[in-house]
């Protein structure tokens, strides 16, 4: 069971046997089943009779003669020699297991009562009818081998046709990963269908708001145009004043020169600065009017101070050249003010972002240095522990006396820099620990990953080849260990060291007695529990 926290609870109940109570229980129920099981061994030698005889009726040559039939026939005969060899094994097995059960009836009876000599007698006749057994078994490999001369010349035609059938087993094996691979591609353009169909939705919700600003862009268009007609129908009409006033002008101008020629007469000074007044009265005029209607000014007559040092020529040349300027910049765009106020709301909606993100990042800095700082902190605590259970701990698998430690270095975050792992055994003063033997390397391994282990330890642990580099000194440093640690923890180990299976409590052994089929085979090992020869 895994809880919240990460601790894993596991182990098994007592079983019934385990007590003397319960041991005497079974012993009674072994004692009831055991007639029962004498049956069986019965049933099972006549089995194994009735199976010898029909073994012994098979004619192997009379099916080679049959040539039309021959892959047919071949895989009858397999099929009843594997039915026959299935049988006496399972019969062996029978006989295996009961012999086993009994020897066990023994071992128990003799410890709790004197009934051992029935069941030690009733062992030795099974002991012997399982050697009669064996010697059948013998003859029937001996025919078995007979038989197996005969049809070579079929199992060679067998071979061929297992050697077709797993070409086009490997033939089915390519299509069908053709077919999954097919299968992942349909499955990622699905998952491409799915993202377009949503960027396409995203799309047209946004084609849908863009649509109403237009709209809206259109309205504001619409009464601007509406605008632009009204002036362009005063302007019309001004022209037409205009027009009308300078036919007056054009009329006055001819009585004036019907004027000016009674007047020519009179003086010809008085008509010429006439003719010059009239001139200047008429440009004067029409400055009036055109400063009226483009710049709305009315001009009045004023005094100066300055006329006599003052620069009529540059000042129109100046005049000149800001009329030129001004129809440089070609016509007034009346959609610069409303597109201003867009860009400012976007440049104030984008700025206001750009805080938040400036804010953001500030928040997430501090949260990263106080992130750190607690993370710095935990792992110094937790190193200080694994440093300090790793000196105890390499100590207990070397000797006292030996230096172990472990430095972190200097000037650089704990987080990231390296860990130095400093192992001298008594006798040595290695600079590094690449100069320890193999074993040396192991235990020093074991000592720290034992020494993490106790920092935060678990109910279950489980080790695999672990002792492989060990001598035998060496093994039996790494067994103590496990033993003291075995009082809190429950430890798995996967080994081939001889050593190692003598220091557990339980030994579980993986074996094919049937080719093909594992099977799991264990040993409890009880110091109170002694057998009685």
């Amino acid at each position: 069971m895994i809880s919240r926290t990460g601790n894993v609870e596991a182990g098994s109940a007592l079983k019934p046997d385990d007590s003397l109570f319960g041991r005497k229980q079974f012993l009674e129920k072994l004692k009831n089943e055991f007639p029962q099981k004498e049956k069986e061994l019965e049933s099972l030698r006549k089995e194994i009779e009735e199976l010898e005889k029909k073994i012994g009726d098979i004619d192997l040559k009379v099916l080679s003669e049959r040539g039309r039939l021959l892959v047919n026939d071949l895989a009858n005969v397999e099929k009843q020699i594997a039915q026959f060899e299935f049988e006496k094994k399972k019969a062996n097995d029978e006989i295996e297991k009961t012999r086993f059960e009994i020897n066990e009836l023994a071992a128990d009876s003799n410890r709790l009562d004197n009934d051992r000599i029935k069941l030690s007698e009733v062992l030795n006749n099974l002991k012997d009818e399982r050697t009669e057994a064996e010697k059948l078994q013998n003859q029937l490999h001996e025919e078995f081998k007979k038989l197996d001369d005969e049809y070579s010349s079929l199992v060679a035609n067998q071979n061929k046709i297992n050697l077709d059938l797993e070409r086009l087993l490997g033939e089915k094996k390519n299509t069908e990963n053709s077919i999954n691979r097919a299968e992942e591609s349909i499955e990622n353009i699905k998952k491409s269908i799915s993202k377009r169909e949503f960027d396409i939705s995203s799309s047209n919700e946004e084609l849908n708001s863009l649509e109403n600003i237009i709209e809206e862009k259109n309205a504001e268009y619409k009464e601007l145009e509406q605008g632009k007609v009204k002036l362009n129908e005063q302007e019309k009409e001004i022209d037409f004043r205009y027009r009308e006033v300078r036919k007056q002008i054009s009329d006055k101008e001819e009585q004036q020169n019907i004027f000016r020629k009674d007047r020519e007469a009179v003086s010809e000074e008085i008509h010429s600065s006439e003719i010059k007044l009239s001139e200047i009265g008429m440009k004067l005029s029409n400055l009036q009017e055109n400063i009226k209607e483009n710049y709305s000014i009315a001009i009045e007559l004023k005094t100066f101070d300055d006329l006599e040092i003052f620069d009529f020529n540059q000042r129109t040349e100046e005049v000149h050249s800001l009329k030129q300027q001004i129809k440089n910049l070609g016509p007034i765009n009346l959609l610069a003010y409303s597109e201003f106020e867009e860009e400012k709301q976007r440049f104030d909606f984008l700025s206001k972002q750009r805080n938040d993100l400036l804010e953001s990042e500030k928040d997430i800095v501090k949260t990263i240095e106080e992130i750190n700082t607690t993370a710095q902190s935990q792992f110094m605590d937790t190193f200080e522990k694994i440093k300090t259970n790793f000196v105890n701990i390499f100590r207990g698998l070397f000797n006292p006396g030996d230096e172990a430690d472990l430095k972190l270095e200097e000037n650089v975050d704990p987080l990231e820099g390296k860990i130095e792992i400093i192992a001298k055994p008594k006798g040595k003063r290695p600079t590094s620990i690449e100069l320890l033997s193999g074993g040396e390397k192991t235990l020093t391994a074991i000592a720290l990953l034992f020494a993490i282990y106790l920092v935060k330890p678990s109910p279950f642990c489980i080790l695999d080849e672990i002792d492989a580099p060990l001598d035998d000194a060496n093994i039996d440093r790494f067994t103590k260990i496990i033993h003291d640690f075995s009082t809190d923890t429950q430890f798995i180990v996967v080994t081939h060291n001889k050593r190692t299976m003598e220091a557990a409590d339980t030994l579980y052994g993986v074996t094919m007695q049937e080719e093909g089929v594992s099977k799991l085979v264990s040993v409890r090992f009880n110091e109170d529990f002694n057998f009685v020869s």
